[in-house]
């Protein structure tokens, strides 16, 4: 009767082996275990299979193979910066002192010598399945904390800090295709009156509901954020002066086209825009001062309306 251990989930483990007895009860031993396993014959495959999007996680080399052998590939896996976590276990008949730590100093994690004991496997094994699980939840607890830092937390759009770190991204990016950059800078029309008159909590309403707004005027692979307060900003990577403007009159015709709904009834809103486009901006400083000087032109002209750059 196949008894499955219960740690093993659907984790998927390679196992690359020239031997095709060994390979075979490998991968037969761990198949009875209940892991997910993928057989090669040689440090070559096994590279492949690790390059793959859905890569094992955990991975069992025979020190000796023809092409790459084991400790090739340890070392390939170890010097990739990218991909996810891959434990891996060397089996091998070197046993010396001298051949493990050439072994763990070539990036192993653990080794088992041959002719491998089935107990000493699985205990091996799963050993390491506990490691990757925990690797796992590291690097998922990791990108929740880094999701939180970039988003904003009342509405949902990029921290000022992340949007200028995008900005600088989207800057030498567009150096290098020789592509047009487009800033759209909105600031809600005296918010101040809102949380004077409404309160808080329905100024709070209206950002949130703004935001909606802006993201659902702008395109995918724009950057929306809140630049501060009351004030949100879009980034339109390939985007000329024609194209960006309209994006703003759209946004602004978004805003005060219905009454937003909030804690304290429905209340209307408008906005003031600015656009900058810079040919070959070499920094977001000169876009974001553009863009600001623009808006402030807006303001000027008695708001709900959109400026450009001069």
């Amino acid at each position: 009767m196949r008894t499955f251990d219960t740690s093993a989930g659907n984790l998927r483990v390679l196992v690359a082996e020239d031997d095709p007895v060994s390979r075979h009860r490998l991968h037969a031993a761990l198949s009875s275990w209940g892991y997910e396993v993928t057989s090669v014959v040689d440090g070559h495959e096994a590279l492949r299979e690790i390059a793959r999007p859905d890569a094992p996680t955990l991975a069992i080399l025979d020190w000796s193979m023809p092409r790459i052998d084991g400790l090739q590939v340890c070392r390939a896996v170890r010097e990739t910066a990218a991909g996810q976590f891959v434990y891996v276990i060397l089996l091998t008949s070197h046993d010396r002192d001298d051949d493990v730590l050439e072994g763990f100093d070539a990036g192993a994690d653990d080794y088992i010598t041959k002719p491998f004991d089935s107990r000493q496997l699985k205990a091996r094994v799963r050993s390491g399945a506990r490691i990757v699980r925990l690797q796992q939840q590291l690097i998922a607890a990791r990108e929740q904390l880094r999701e939180k830092a970039m988003h904003d937390p009342l509405t949902g759009l990029l921290t000022r800090g992340a949007f200028f770190e995008i900005c600088d991204g989207e800057i030498a990016r567009a150096q290098r295709k020789s592509q047009s950059l487009a800033l759209i800078m909105a600031d809600l029309d005296h918010f101040k009156r809102i949380n004077d008159q409404y309160g808080h909590l329905a100024g709070d309403d209206v950002l949130r509901e703004a935001a909606v707004r802006l993201r659902a005027t702008f395109r995918r692979g724009d950057a929306v954020g809140r630049y501060g307060g009351e004030e949100f900003v879009a980034l339109a990577p390939g985007c000329l002066m024609a194209d960006a403007v309209a994006l703003a009159e759209r946004f602004r015709e978004r805003v005060s086209a219905e009454p937003f709904e909030t804690s304290a009834g429905r209340i209307n809103v408008t906005t003031s825009v600015g656009v900058a486009v810079i040919p070959g901006v070499d920094n977001s400083w000169a876009l974001f001062k553009s863009a600001d000087e623009a808006l402030y032109r807006a303001k000027a002209a008695g708001r709900n309306t959109v400026a450009l750059a001069a």
